[in-house]
């Protein structure tokens, strides 16, 4: 541009008497001159940030004014909102929607005009560390605010950013903001002033990922207890280990829950009072999930406890408090070795709720085929394991290739690690390669552990009564049997009980047995005996 005014005043100042005289040729070169400058202002001023749609959208205005850091332009980004607001080719500020100002390098959050209709604004990817005072008290519909990706601290993040001061004694003469979606993921906020959300109280999803909270202090807890409508929280990757007691005592319609990337060693149970329905667990160091690990979380519908470094068994019952459980994810837990075969149900309950089953990439080598009714899910991936082929997996191949008869790609994820004689074998073509028809095993019928070891138990316990019943009755028999075939033998007192034998005729000569009798006396003398002899 200077170079082409430069270029058009050498001209002029050459040419100066025939521009006066009205030389045709002159005059025609100045016009087309000055046609270029006027073209190429239009253009910068046009281009470099206007509604997309040129002011002709019925349905409003969306000003793009993103990744312009660096460009050569007239006018600041700030004068240029101005402008569009209150001219914009003749449509006034009530059309303009959405302001997009990602990506500018800008430092503050500088005060917008009254625009009556923004909806969604958004300062994304700068580097944006203060707000002006009362920067948004000029946009009464402002219902999404984008502020991630900056350098906020805690201490810009006042009430007053978003709401007139109201003195003492006067009526508020404003309402409370339309916010309904606040993002502040990727700053640098340690904790949320007390006050900050007082007045936010539509606010329905609110994202905090990312910054360093570490703990959820008094100030943050007071703040967030304003939030009752509050549906959606994100605190994945603060660095949170555990929460205070009372932290979520006033989020009643929290639904979704992101707590992935955070440092908890189990699933934290002052969440249990949400009725959420997502809850994403992703890569925190819990070792086990047991059956206490989701109790009171039965609205929960989608589950994500994957890439858990430290994860190894999943144990009895952990999953049947999850009664409306529809997607289950545990991919890329790499200790997780064990799923115990009753993970769905427990002594009370049973849920085949479940539709999306994802466990690949963990170093599981078997599953029991009464894990689950496989045939009630409607997508299954357990690629990328470490397969122990052998007669227990039989039913799996049968399993996989019916699931996967439409995508045979899929089969190649699912190869046999051991024996080694089927190692790189695909788990599909197991029933190809060994032979298990006298292998006794459970079908995939859907009886499950705990009907079995029930049933099991209560054949055991009849025949222990059985048998004690029958012993008892049988020792009873026994004894009657005894007093009618041996009856008593009755010995006077005084008398010897001594017996003398005397081989039969038809016998061999033995020695006499002789049971010597009791030495007794009769008028202390010693009696008489007297020896018979033939």
């Amino acid at each position: 541009m200077e170079i082409l005014l430069t270029f058009i005043i050498e001209i002029i100042s050459k040419n100066h008497v025939s521009v006066v005289t009205g030389s045709t040729n002159m005059n025609l070169i100045l016009c087309i001159c000055l046609m270029g400058i006027v073209s190429s202002t239009a253009a910068q001023t046009r281009v470099k940030c206007f509604d997309n749609n040129k002011g002709r959208d019925k349905t409003g205005i969306i000003l793009d004014c993103s990744n312009m850091a660096g460009k050569s332009h007239p006018y600041s980004i700030e004068d240029w909102i101005r402008y569009h607001a209150f001219y914009d080719d003749g449509i006034l500020a009530n059309r303009v929607l959405h302001i997009n100002l990602e990506n500018n390098n800008l430092k503050k959050i500088f005060a917008l005009p009254p625009m009556t209709s923004l909806k969604k604004l958004s300062f994304k990817y700068n580097n944006i560390s203060a707000i002006a005072h009362k920067a948004l008290t000029n946009l009464p519909a402002l219902e999404e605010l984008d502020i991630s990706y900056n350098s906020l601290s805690s201490h810009e993040l006042r009430e007053s950013v978003y709401r007139s001061y109201q003195r003492p004694n006067v009526p508020a003469t404003n309402d409370e903001p339309a916010l309904r979606v606040l993002k502040l993921g990727y700053n640098n906020i340690h904790s949320l002033p007390p006050n900050f959300f007082q007045y936010l109280t539509k606010l329905e999803m609110l994202e905090l990922n990312n910054n360093p909270l570490l703990v959820i202090d008094q100030n943050t807890e007071i703040s967030l207890g304003y939030l009752t409508n509050l549906q959606v929280l994100d605190l994945a990757n603060t660095g949170i280990s555990d929460f205070p007691t009372d932290a979520f005592s006033q989020l009643f319609n929290v639904q979704t829950l992101y707590l992935n990337g955070n440092q908890f060693q189990n699933i934290p149970k002052e969440i249990r009072n949400m009725p959420l329905a997502y809850l994403n667990m992703n890569a925190n160091p819990i070792s086990n999930l047991d059956s206490e690990s989701f109790v009171g979380l039965d609205q929960l519908q989608e589950l994500i406890v994957s890439g858990m470094p430290n994860l190894t068994d999943v144990g009895c019952g952990t999953f049947a408090p999850l009664k409306k459980l529809i997607t289950l994810h545990m991919s890329h837990n790499p200790s997780l070795s064990n799923i115990h075969y009753d993970a769905f149900v427990d002594n009370t309950s049973q849920q085949w709720s479940l539709r999306q089953l994802s466990i690949s990439y963990t170093n599981i080598s078997s599953l029991d085929s009464k894990l689950y009714p496989w045939s009630m899910l409607d997508l299954f991936d357990a690629k990328g394991n470490q397969w122990t082929c052998d007669c227990s997996l039989s039913w799996f191949a049968s399993y996989i290739n019916e699931t996967f008869s439409e995508m045979p790609e899929k089969l190649l994820y699912y190869r046999c690690n051991e024996p080694k004689i089927l190692y790189a074998t695909l788990v599909s073509q197991l029933n190809e390669h060994i032979d298990c028809d006298d292998y006794l095993h459970v079908s995939n019928n859907h009886s499950h552990g705990h009907v079995t070891r029930l049933r099991h138990f209560i054949i055991v316990i009849g025949l222990v009564i059985g048998i004690f019943v029958f012993g008892t009755l049988i020792n009873m028999g026994c004894r009657e049997m005894k007093k009618v075939l041996k009856p008593s033998i009755y010995v006077p007192s005084g008398f010897s009980t001594g017996v003398k034998y005397r081989p039969a005729d038809f016998e061999e000569d033995t020695d006499t047995l002789e049971v010597p009798a009791k030495t007794t006396t009769i008028n202390g003398r010693s009696p008489i005996v007297i020896n018979n002899t033939d």
